[in-house]
């Protein structure tokens, strides 16, 4: 219980401090751009918001994109401590260090993740980090009772890629909201930035709902209140391994895959920018 209430002390922390990151890093750039703003009051109808985002093409293929890795993320989150107690044998202590060992890598790349992609682009940043989370989930597959080194060493690599799941989907919606900016003339953040969140509660009620009832199926037996860890049968493992590492790795795949047709590259979004500097010159 007391590593519990140690890594929600560290999720908190560190979940408090980017909130407050953000707001200093950026308020005085909100505070500008809220000047130029032209006050519009007028809320936007619920079915104009939904035809506002599922006729910006690029924007499906960013929903797209972020549903994909988010639900690999959320499987593969939930799975890890029947993963590391049923099938490696270890405890719950270890289950902990494992999820420490994703996240923190994952939080920690965010920053090289940015650079790289400001130097190939944020797909070329996405296929590379796609690239070493897919390896590290084929591992986890093959990986056998009693390898704990090379568990946590996969564990690292899986955060590599799951760094650029949490930066390079969040980051298209700009390009997403000033291609629609410049078709439009207005600027309707809200619209896409709502639908992120949704996708981001449904990745996860999908993943949780697609885990639960795979290991029902395949005969998982809980673990009961004061009572030590059952002998799973070969199913239920067999479901185990599936779902850490074929399913997430079938999600990167179809997420890879949109993330090669989609349509604002690096050339594309300079040229955007280029053409709103000019109609707002022109404006002023």
């Amino acid at each position: 219980m007391a590593q519990y209430t140690i890594f929600g002390a560290v999720c908190a922390l560190i979940s408090i401090g980017s909130l407050y990151y953000s707001v200093w890093g950026t308020r005085r750039r909100v505070a500008i751009a809220e000047q130029r703003r032209e006050i519009n009051t007028e809320s936007i109808p619920f079915l104009e918001q939904i035809r506002i985002a599922f006729t910006n093409r690029p924007f499906l293929y960013v929903i797209g994109i972020y549903f994909c890795s988010w639900l690999a993320v959320q499987v593969t989150a939930s799975i890890i401590p029947y993963y590391v107690i049923n099938w490696m044998g270890l405890s719950e202590g270890q289950f902990i260090q494992v999820t420490l060992a994703v996240q923190a890598t994952a939080l920690a790349m965010l920053f090289v993740w940015n650079k790289v992609s400001q130097r190939v682009g944020k797909k070329g940043a996405y296929f590379m980090g796609m690239g070493v989370w897919m390896i590290a989930q084929a591992g986890l597959f093959f990986l056998q009772p009693g390898q704990v080194g090379l568990m946590y060493l996969l564990a690292i690599m899986a955060g590599f890629g799951v760094s650029t799941a949490y930066l390079i989907p969040w980051s298209m919606v700009p390009d997403v909201i000033e291609l629609d900016e410049l078709q439009t003339g207005q600027r309707r953040e809200g619209v896409f930035y709502a639908y992120m969140v949704l996708l981001q509660k449904l990745g996860l009620a999908v993943g949780l709902f697609l885990l639960g009832q795979g290991l029902e199926r395949a005969g998982f037996i809980e673990r009961m209140a004061g009572q030590p860890t059952p002998v799973q049968p070969e199913s239920a493992l067999m479901a185990i391994r599936w779902a850490i590492a074929p399913l997430p790795t079938l999600c990167l795949l179809i997420g890879m895959i949109l993330a090669y047709f989609y349509p604002i590259t690096r050339e594309v979004h300079a040229e955007i920018l280029l053409k709103l500097q000019e109609r707002k010159r022109a404006n002023s």
